[in-house]
């Protein structure tokens, strides 16, 4: 659906109760589809999306305290860690956060946003491929606006549903996926959403994202047609371990400041 008002776009969530337990299960980092065929393959390509972002976050602040939602396994978390940034996680899936703080010793704990409660204030909340999946979109973003300090930053990478790419693609486009993404953006939309919880943006670019073809396949695979299956198996077996880098036609990140509550 599309609000008539402000052009926000999005999709009902049949099971609210046991939304997040049923889409984030372990399928989700390990099946493919709307999700990943294997999230822990992935280590070195998101652990380097965080040296990435904490590069370009240096040209607005130092580093300091950082929130990562939705930190699966803590790959990107761990980026930021090693760029001198002290860092706390949350992660809605319990095997993904055991692992973070296990193998990582990274402090991810097990919640989603809506939930979420600290008394901590952070100088910076990272979103990644995190806000199109909040089940209640209103809560997720009071949150980040408790949590974040003054003139905090809260910085987002989203997928802009009015780019060439997904009006060329129209019901087609691989962001189609719900019931795990549950809401789309473009610039204004954003903009608009950010700007009623008190930040203003920043910034905002294209990101350098590296991608596992494997993880480029499930995405449509899960909507080819049948006859065409075995040429995505193919291509899997013979090509899947590879990287490339996706071409930023239809992703953007954003950077916002905390002005007010």
């Amino acid at each position: 659906m599309e609000c008539k008002k402000c052009s926000h776009r999005f999709t009902e969530i049949p099971d609210l109760e046991n939304h997040v337990s049923n889409v984030y299960s372990d399928d989700y980092f390990f099946e493919g589809a709307a999700g990943y065929p294997n999230y822990l393959a992935e280590k070195n390509i998101l652990l380097k999306t965080g040296k990435r972002y904490s590069k370009i976050l240096a040209k607005f602040t130092k580093p300091g305290k950082v929130l990562d939602i939705g930190s699966a396994a803590g790959f990107i978390l761990n980026g930021f860690k090693e760029s001198g940034w002290q860092c706390h996680g949350i992660e809605p899936n319990e095997n993904m956060a055991l692992y973070g703080r296990n193998e990582l010793i990274l402090d991810i704990q097990t919640s989603d946003l809506e939930t979420y409660k600290t008394d901590k204030k952070f100088d910076l909340i990272s979103m990644i491929q995190v806000i199109g999946h909040f089940y209640d979109l209103d809560k997720a973003l009071l949150n980040v606006s408790r949590f974040s300090k003054k003139n905090g930053l809260v910085l987002v990478e989203s997928w802009n549903m009015k780019s060439a790419v997904a009006r060329l693609l129209g019901k087609h486009w691989h962001e189609y996926s719900p019931p795990s993404v549950v809401h789309w953006f473009s610039d204004q939309t954003l903009n608009q959403l950010f700007n009623y919880y008190g930040f203003e943006i920043i910034a905002k670019g294209r990101p350098a994202k590296r991608i596992n073809l494997r993880h480029a396949l499930s995405f449509y695979q899960e909507k080819a047609p049948a006859f065409s299956r075995p040429i995505f198996n193919l291509l899997n077996r013979s090509l899947g371990k590879l990287t490339f880098m996706y071409p930023p036609f239809d992703l953007k990140w954003y950077l916002f400041k905390k002005l007010k509550d």
